[in-house]
C-alpha cells in the first residue's frame, strides 16, 4: 500500500515538514487534537479530513470558513487527490506526496521534507516570478575590458536559492524550459538597469531542444530588446542532434543573435560537429582551465592546439573559471580571446555593475562574437 504525505510549511516562519497521513481520517485544522495542526486564524478549527478508499486519496472540506482548494480550485465536499496536486486550507498550502510501499516513514519525511517543499515553492517562483538576475563579467583578455556579462540567476525562497536547486525542482515537474525562459526574460528586463544596456550571454537548457516548436522563445526575446547584442549559450554536451542544431542556428541568424557553446571540453569535445555549425564563441570548460598553469608543457600545448583550431574556423575561444592571475596569464599566451570567472568578476546582483558603460576604445568590441560586431556597427 502507497503512503500518502503533505508536504509544506505549517507557518510563515516555521520550517519544512512531511507528514505521513496515517492513521485515517486524518484531520487538519487549528485545534491542537487535529492530525495536523496549522495555527493560523484563517484556519478553522476543523478544517478539512483527508482519508482512503482502496489506495486513492480524498479530501473533504468540514464546512471551513476560508475554504479548502485543489490546485487553485475551491472543493466544497469530497474531492480525490492525486500526487503533485497542491492543496490548500484557506492561505496555507501543501504538496501532496505518494510514496514507495517499501519506504519507512520516518527516513521517508527526511528525506522529501526539504525537496518536496521546492516544488511547492516553485509554483511560487514561477507564478510571482521570484529570480534575482545575477550578472557575470565577460572580459577582454587583451585590454582587460569587460565587454559583456553573462546572466545567471539566484532565487529568495527557501530550497530554490541556486539554479541547481530550481532546475532540480523544474525537472520533478517537467518544466525546465519555463524555468529557462523566465530566467531569460528577467535577465533582459533586469540588464536595461545599467547606465548602458549590455551585451549579455543568455543559457538554455537541454528540455528546450526537444523540439523546433519550443523555440518561439527567441522571436518574444528579440522582441522585448530589439537591439541589444544578445548571445544565447548552448551546453556543448545538447549538441547531439546536429540539424537540429544548425537550424536553431539559423533561427538566432534571423534574429541577430549570437551562439555560444558552453562547457566545451567537459565531456566529448567534437570539433568537427561544432565547426559545421559555425557558434560565434566557444566557452572552454573550467575543468580544462583550473590549474592550466600549473599544468606539463606537455597538456598547454594541447589547450593551445585546440584554441588554434577554434579560431581557425573563426569562433572566439573564451576560457570559463579563471579564479589565479596565473591562470589569467597562461590562457592569454595561450591565445584565448575572452574570459570570466572569479578572478575578473563575480557574479552579482545589478547594483554591483549599474554604472558599466559601453567600451569607447577602437579594439573595444572587435572580441565580441561576430554577430554582436555586426550588430554594434549597425547601432
Amino acid at each position: 500500500m502507497s503512503k500518502w504525505l503533505l508536504v509544506g510549511k505549517v507557518s510563515t516562519t516555521g520550517e519544512s515538514c512531511a507528514k505521513l497521513i496515517d492513521p485515517t481520517p486524518f484531520r487538519v485544522g487549528r485545534r491542537p487534537e487535529a492530525s495536523l495542526t496549522i495555527p493560523r486564524t484563517t484556519v478553522s478549527g476543523l478544517h478539512a479530513e483527508l482519508f482512503t478508499v482502496d489506495d486513492e486519496l480524498f479530501v473533504r472540506d468540514l464546512k471551513s470558513t476560508n475554504g479548502t482548494f485543489i490546485n487553485g480550485e475551491r472543493i466544497f465536499d469530497v474531492a480525490e487527490l492525486k500526487a503533485d496536486d497542491v492543496i490548500q486550507f484557506a492561505d496555507v498550502s501543501f504538496r501532496v506526496m505518494s510514496s514507495s510501499p517499501k519506504s519507512d516513514s520516518h527516513t521517508m519525511s527526511e528525506n522529501f521534507s526539504d525537496h518536496a517543499l521546492a516544488r511547492v515553492q516553485f509554483d511560487k517562483l514561477l507564478r510571482e516570478e521570484i529570480i534575482t538576475p545575477y550578472f557575470q563579467p565577460i572580459v577582454n583578455l587583451r585590454s582587460g575590458v569587460t565587454e559583456a556579462f553573462e546572466v545567471l540567476a539566484r532565487s529568495r525562497l527557501i530550497g530554490l536559492e541556486t539554479p541547481g536547486r530550481m532546475f532540480a525542482a523544474a525537472a520533478d515537474l517537467q518544466m525546465e524550459a519555463c524555468l529557462s525562459d523566465l530566467m531569460r526574460r528577467k535577465g533582459v528586463e533586469v540588464s536595461h538597469e545599467f547606465q548602458d544596456v549590455p551585451p549579455i550571454y543568455l543559457n538554455t537548457h537541454p528540455a528546450e531542444f526537444t523540439q523546433d516548436d519550443a523555440w518561439d522563445w527567441v522571436t518574444r526575446l528579440r522582441e522585448a530588446s530589439p537591439t541589444q547584442k544578445l548571445v544565447i549559450e548552448v551546453h556543448e554536451g545538447a549538441v547531439t542532434d546536429v540539424i537540429g542544431v544548425a537550424r536553431f542556428r539559423a533561427l538566432l541568424r534571423d534574429h541577430d543573435i549570437g551562439l555560444a557553446f558552453d562547457d566545451f571540453g567537459a565531456g566529448q569535445a567534437r570539433i568537427a560537429e561544432l565547426a559545421s555549425i559555425r557558434p560565434d564563441c566557444l566557452k572552454f570548460d573550467r575543468s580544462i582551465i583550473t590549474g592550466l598553469d600549473q599544468a606539463s608543457p606537455s597538456a598547454q600545448r594541447f589547450v593551445r592546439s585546440l584554441v588554434d583550431a577554434i579560431r581557425d574556423i573563426g569562433v572566439t575561444p573564451l576560457a570559463e573559471g579563471i579564479e589565479t592571475v596565473g591562470e589569467r596569464q597562461i590562457c592569454e599566451e595561450i591565445g584565448f580571446e575572452m574570459a570570466q570567472g572569479y578572478f575578473l568578476g563575480m557574479p552579482r546582483p545589478i547594483d554591483a555593475y549599474r554604472d558599466w558603460t559601453s567600451p569607447v576604445e577602437e579594439h573595444a568590441y572587435h572580441l565580441l562574437p561576430k554577430a554582436l560586431c555586426q550588430s554594434s556597427a549597425a547601432d
